[in-house]
């Protein structure tokens, strides 16, 4: 027949078992207590919400380097970034190393807000503070640092595409001006040629002769080397239209329509860990029900002596 306990019966163990149950939970208590007060470091967390936008300003051609560059996902990767936020801390003056597990960068689930919730915990609220705002000036800073330097590289990439350009116009127009002068054709060409345009002007009886002369094979050739420079001479004016425009932005440009600061960082009241009332708590019932097995092992262990 199967052994059975009723309630009554436990009651009385477990009150059997109280100065064991009480002992067991007052240690527990007390190492909590202890551990929260004086051997885990007080730590203070600091909050702010920043909200990056790419499409709050028109940039004209850089808008495609400056969407790419500031998007909330490059912002979080960017302030979580161990290297350069400790050389932000240096520049600081803060003397503590940064540790990229005390930041916490929540982006918004919602890609229409563009927030990014940002977290930092420290040993005092003013450190948790100046952190915070350390590394978003940082984050900003280098941000701004790449776009610059993706402009810098498209602005030198334009200047060379016009000087190229400019040295295969030169030459054309070099070959075109020799061809007019080599068949004696009025230079009235190479004005019109350059101008893009018609012009109409008494020329000699020679030159007149040597229009009438020419043939189907020179006329071609003529046509072409016109179609070249003005192919090339409207590809020069695109070219040198997009390195103004980069040369314009690259010097007017800044991140702060960009990244906007809705909430800055807070100044912790009261300290996030350690939870000293909740650890005592946990404390408490991690005791009791220590002090409760004891009691009832102790009480399996005399019953099952006194069966055998």
């Amino acid at each position: 027949m199967e052994e059975t306990i009723e309630l009554r019966e436990l009651l009385g163990i477990i009150w059997m078992g109280k100065a064991v149950i009480a002992i067991c939970t007052i240690v527990c208590m007390l190492l909590a207590g202890i551990a929260s007060w004086f051997m885990i470091d007080e730590k203070y967390e600091s909050k702010a919400v920043v909200q990056v936008a790419s499409g709050v300003q028109d940039t004209g051609i850089m808008a495609n380097y400056v969407a790419t560059e500031f998007t909330p996902t490059i912002y979080a990767q960017r302030i979580q970034n161990k290297s350069s936020m400790q050389q932000a801390f240096e520049n600081a003056g803060i003397k503590i190393k940064y540790n990229n597990k005390n930041l916490i960068a929540n982006v918004d689930a919602d890609a229409t807000k563009n927030l990014i919730e940002l977290k930092i915990t420290s040993n005092s609220p003013e450190d948790a503070q100046q952190q915070l705002q350390v590394l978003m000036d940082a984050t900003k800073q280098k941000m701004n640092e790449s776009v610059q330097r993706t402009l810098q590289d498209l602005e030198m990439t334009y200047k060379a595409e016009a000087e190229s350009l400019t040295k295969e116009i030169d030459s054309i127009i070099e070959k075109y001006n020799k061809t007019i002068r080599e068949n004696n054709l009025p230079e009235l060409l190479i004005l019109q040629t350059i101008l893009n345009t018609e012009i109409i002007l008494n020329i000699s009886e020679e030159q007149t002769a040597a229009l009438s002369n020419v043939n189907g094979k020179l006329q071609n050739e003529l046509l072409q080397l016109q179609t070249n420079i003005q192919t090339k001479a409207e590809e020069y004016r695109k070219t040198l239209a997009n390195y103004q425009s980069v040369k314009t932005g690259l010097d007017s440009f800044k991140p702060d329509p960009f990244i906007r600061v809705i909430a800055e960082p807070t100044l912790p009241e009261e300290m996030s860990s350690p939870k000293k009332v909740l650890n005592i708590a946990i404390g408490l019932v991690i005791g009791m029900i220590i002090g409760l097995g004891i009691v009832f092992f102790r009480n399996y262990w005399r019953r099952s002596a006194v069966v055998k």
